[in-house]
């Protein structure tokens, strides 16, 4: 019967019936004293009080029960379940010194009633009368000696009366009785550790040990123990056992690890994470966590990026089809300029989980790393229908149509994503310079100034910006002055950039500064292996206007070996003469 119907059904009894009888026993008033009649009358009134206390508190009545169950002790001071009930009440209503009292009473008059001893031994502790509790608990365990609870409560309240030497004396006589027990070996070795006695807490674990010799979980708690009391024989010896008991552990060879590392062993260390990651019963979320803590705590050391790409290659193998696990494999991939095969498990993620803005992100990066600009362009295009309030996605497809000379779309693309981002300074800066780059490359130069302008204002330090702005005003020979200060300024933005040092050479040579031109193409040069071929003709203008014709004829073919340099450049390699 359900617990709800059952009360409603004493309920219903106990309403339905006017009390307990009334009639006197046999033979009457007149086979009894007027003592013993008033004495049956007190008792039925004490009955009936009770009663009624009773059916109030299962009808959730607690006040009407509180005073009825009052009421019945001041009627008879005898009745001790009364007392018990109504020491309930004073708890309830938080009363505890009520409490404490109502179930003295009735542990005096019924002190071998396990209830009320059990009730006043709990009172008496949550009011931090630890002896009175201590007392009552002594008084249970002489009755029933093979009672652990009750020895293991008595063990407690003298640990809180700071007498651990008795507690210690309980459990010495708990575990002569049931033998040696992990709750009860573990409550010494915590209580040996508590009073500084470390040895002693070694002993208990050891004992522990020696009597599960077969559980590798118990090994570990003193494996672990020898550690920090830094006995790296006593711990290696146990890590040692517990390979032997328990071969498939997955944790061991994780703990081994953390073991040699403290140590300082690394590659010891690093071959039991490889041997626990190759472990197909510890799971996948746990490597990773163990993974991201152990490198935490390790310095950097020659061959950790080897390991790690290693460690993330057994991960992925182990566990082909989790998520995490692919995705940090192809970080990792990513961290060792390994793109292409980080593309690959990108590619292969999305396809079943394309709802993840991040990895997208990362297979754009890896795209444009490897200037695989048809995949940039068409995978940016599907991130941008995905995620259109994502700037990044649009900045890849601009990227991509520049390179592929779709100067159009490349700008189209780059006007929308700056329209939503949100306050990036140096993000709106970048999406300016493409825009300028392309209009540049489409012959729209007022356009491609107008870009530049606009990201110099976002962000003034752009140093790219500054460069190509520079060099496009000096091949049209315009605002040549600006053009100056911009390229100086990108150079001590970024100095020793090859690029920038051409720059600032070729702006110095429309000026007229032969000489000054002449020493910051030498630094391109010797900044740039294996100069490019417009540095190389630039090189060769330079000294041909300081009148060293055999060598700027020199610089030409070498120029002219590298590629495609400038349209005059096969003119002046064939004529030896300057042509702009």
């Amino acid at each position: 019967m359900p617990l709800k119907i059952l009360i409603y059904v004493l309920t219903f009894l106990l309403i339905q019936l006017p009390g307990v009888a009334q009639d006197l026993p046999e033979g009457g008033e007149e086979t009894l004293s007027k003592e013993d009649v008033r004495k049956f009358r007190e008792k039925q009134k004490s009955d009936n009080l009770f009663f009624e206390a009773n059916r109030a508190k299962l009808t959730d009545n607690p006040e009407k029960a509180f005073t009825l169950f009052k009421e019945c002790v001041d009627n008879d001071p005898s009745n001790d379940a009364a007392w018990y009930e109504l020491s309930q009440l004073y708890y309830t209503k938080g009363d505890i010194s009520g409490a404490i009292h109502a179930a003295s009473k009735a542990y005096a008059l019924s002190p071998e009633n396990t209830w009320y001893s059990m009730s006043l031994a709990v009172l008496y502790q949550n009011n931090n009368q630890n002896e009175d509790a201590l007392k009552i608990f002594e008084t249970l365990l002489k009755s029933d000696p093979d009672n652990v609870d009750y020895a293991f409560e008595l063990a407690n309240l003298w640990i809180k009366l700071n007498k651990p030497q008795e507690a210690l004396k309980i459990y010495d006589q708990l575990e002569i009785k049931i033998g040696v027990n992990e709750d009860l070996s573990m409550r010494k070795h915590r209580l040996y550790l508590a009073t500084g006695k470390s040895k002693k807490a070694l002993e208990e674990l050891e004992n522990l040990a020696r009597a599960y010799s077969w559980d590798s979980r118990i090994l570990s708690m003193l494996a672990e123990y020898y550690i920090l009391q830094g006995n790296t024989e006593g711990a290696l010896k146990t890590y040692k056992q517990i390979q032997e008991v328990a071969p498939d552990d997955p944790y061991i060879d994780i703990s081994l690890a953390d073991f040699y590392r403290q140590l300082g062993e690394i590659e010891k260390a690093t071959l039991s994470l490889k041997k626990g990651f190759s472990n197909p019963f510890l799971d996948a979320d746990t490597k990773i966590q163990v993974m991201m803590s152990y490198y935490s705590q390790v310095k950097d050391y020659d061959g950790i990026e080897d390991d790690v790409a290693e460690l993330s290659n057994i991960l992925a193998e182990a566990h082909p089809n989790e998520p995490r696990v692919m995705v940090l494999r192809a970080e990792i991939l990513m961290m060792g300029e390994q793109y292409k095969e980080a593309k690959q498990i990108y590619l292969r993620i999305i396809e079943t989980d394309p709802g993840k803005y991040q990895l997208w992100e990362n297979l754009l990066r890896c795209s444009a790393i490897l200037e695989e600009y048809n995949d940039l362009d068409r995978d940016s295009k599907q991130a941008m229908e995905l995620f259109p309030v994502q700037p990044i996605p649009f900045y890849f497809n601009g990227v991509a149509n520049y390179m592929l000379k779709k100067y159009d779309e490349a700008v189209r693309s780059l006007t929308s994503g700056i329209n939503i981002i949100a306050g990036d300074k140096k993000l709106t800066s970048d999406f300016y310079s493409i825009i300028g780059d392309s209009h540049h490359s489409a012959g729209n130069n007022s356009e491609s100034f107008a870009a530049y302008e606009l990201a110099l204002k976002a962000n003034p330090d752009n140093a790219l910006v500054l460069n190509n702005y520079a060099y496009h005003l000096s091949i049209i020979s315009q605002e040549l002055e600006k053009a100056k200060q911009m390229a100086e300024k990108a150079l001590i933005l970024d100095p020793g950039n090859p690029y920038y040092l051409d720059t600032y050479a070729w702006v110095l040579y429309k000026k007229g500064d032969f000489a000054g031109a002449l020493i910051y193409i030498e630094q391109a040069l010797k900044a740039e292996q294996g100069s490019s071929a417009t540095v190389l003709e630039h090189y060769g203008d330079i000294l041909f206007k300081l009148d060293r014709k055999s060598e700027a004829q020199t610089a030409w073919k070498q120029a002219s070996e590298k590629g495609a340099g400038s349209e005059f450049l096969e003119s002046k390699v064939k004529e030896g003469k300057l042509y702009e």
